[in-house]
């Protein structure tokens, strides 16, 4: 227990050190279980395909958004290298 009381005290040290926001993360600590369960359901009602999430429209729309939004930040980084580089 104090090993894990450790580990978790280093990584919340790093957190606010780097200055990630504390509201994802409670966020994620709520709704974790809770998405977790309704994952498990969807998985089980679609005989273990993973395709279930992407055969209606709606899914199909959330998963793109959230896509987007995980590539986003790697298409700046490479926009703003690429600036960088032209600017050097």
């Amino acid at each position: 227990d104090v090993w894990l009381m450790f580990i978790f005290g280093v990584f919340g040290y790093l957190l606010r050190k780097l200055d990630y926001p504390v509201a994802p993360a409670v966020l994620a600590i709520v709704l974790g279980p809770l998405a977790e369960a309704s994952l498990r359901q969807t998985l089980i009602s679609g005989q273990g395909s993973a395709a279930v999430f992407l055969e209606r429209p709606i899914a199909l729309t959330c998963f793109f958004f959230a896509l987007m939004l995980v590539l986003y930040p790697v298409y700046q980084h490479f926009t703003r290298k690429k600036a960088n580089a032209a600017d050097a």
